[in-house]
């Protein structure tokens, strides 16, 4: 009886290592042969949300950022006083996120490149389908508008306002101001044919001023709002000419503009009594002037200049109010 136990054990165990074997080698096969590689976009797509950060133009120049900073400096805020987290989230809110907002009043053109399957998308509207009167009046920003505006503008907002929210009910009010000026300048450029200056210099300039210079102020110290807001309005006046100028040296708006600020800046630190600051701020006006006196171009070299002015003027506010 015991060979032909052992016998039958031998048969019954051998086919079953044999299929065990067989089983192994498909999968190390299997595992082995070249497989369909998904797309590159598929794999770079690890977040719901997709950003992507560069420097705009010139890092030394009048900005968002820049004017953020300013609003510190011009209520007396030191490194001892500022909470450095809110700084940094607010500073991220007024110029990337209100950056990216504010863009969408410049079209299709000036938002971030999309996948060419995202414009083929339809996006569903009552009284937005093809010929109806509504699309015809947004035909003249290319029939992918609605697309876009929900693939970034949406995105762009919901993240903004989930940033201003942390902060504050101010900065989400300043945040919801930002949107508003957003669609204004959108619609401004259909019906008058450009973006009017003055609400970029509010974006800008004049906002991230005002947030910043809100949520520093150091606790327990009585400010004057008033200084400090004069300053802020004559640099959007300034960014306002600034702009002009750039396109034409020779426009007069933007020479009366830049006069306007600078007058402005200068009386203010006169009453202020902050004389030695004053002269600082004086030196770096008068290459611009020097510049249209002599009849030449005031190009972007004059930036750095009159970002060093700003915040040289912010910090002369923030050391005697």
């Amino acid at each position: 009886m015991g060979e032909p136990v052992a016998q039958n054990i031998s048969q019954g165990v051998a086919p079953t290592l044999v299929t065990e074997r067989t089983f192994s080698q498909r999968v190390v096969s299997g595992w082995r042969q070249a497989s369909a590689q998904p797309k590159t976009a598929d794999v770079m797509a690890s977040s719901l949300f997709s950003a992507q950060i560069w420097a705009e133009a010139s890092f030394w120049r009048p900005a968002a950022l820049w004017a953020g900073v300013a609003g510190v400096l011009s209520v007396g805020a030191t490194a001892s006083t500022v909470d450095w987290r809110t700084l940094s989230l607010a500073l991220l809110l007024v110029d990337v996120l209100w950056g990216s907002v504010w863009r969408l009043a410049g079209g299709r053109t000036q938002s971030l490149a999309l996948p060419p399957g995202s414009l083929r998308r339809r996006v569903w509207l009552p009284y937005l389908q093809p010929d109806s009167p509504a699309a015809r009046i947004f035909s003249g920003d290319h029939r992918d508008i609605w697309p876009l505006a929900f693939r970034t503008g949406l995105p762009a907002m919901v993240l903004a306002l989930l940033a201003a929210a942390a902060l504050g009910i101010e900065a989400f009010l300043l945040t919801v101001a930002v949107v508003i000026i957003a669609v204004a300048g959108w619609t401004a450029r259909h019906a008058l044919g450009g973006i009017p200056m003055i609400l970029s210099g509010v974006v800008s300039i004049g906002l991230p001023w005002l947030l910043l210079m809100r949520q520093m102020a150091p606790a327990g110290v009585e400010i004057e709002w008033l200084a400090p807001i004069v300053l802020l309005s004559c640099w959007v006046l300034h960014y306002w000419g600034e702009m002009l100028i750039l396109a034409d040296s020779r426009a007069v708006q933007a020479m009366t503009l830049l006069g306007i600020a600078e007058i402005g800046v200068i009386v203010l630190l006169i009453i202020v009594q902050a004389p030695l600051w004053l002269a600082g701020v004086v030196l770096l006006f008068l290459p611009t002037w020097l510049m249209i006196a002599q009849g030449g171009q005031v190009g972007r070299r004059m930036q750095p200049l009159w970002l060093l002015a700003l915040l040289l003027s912010a910090l002369a506010l923030g050391q005697v109010i």
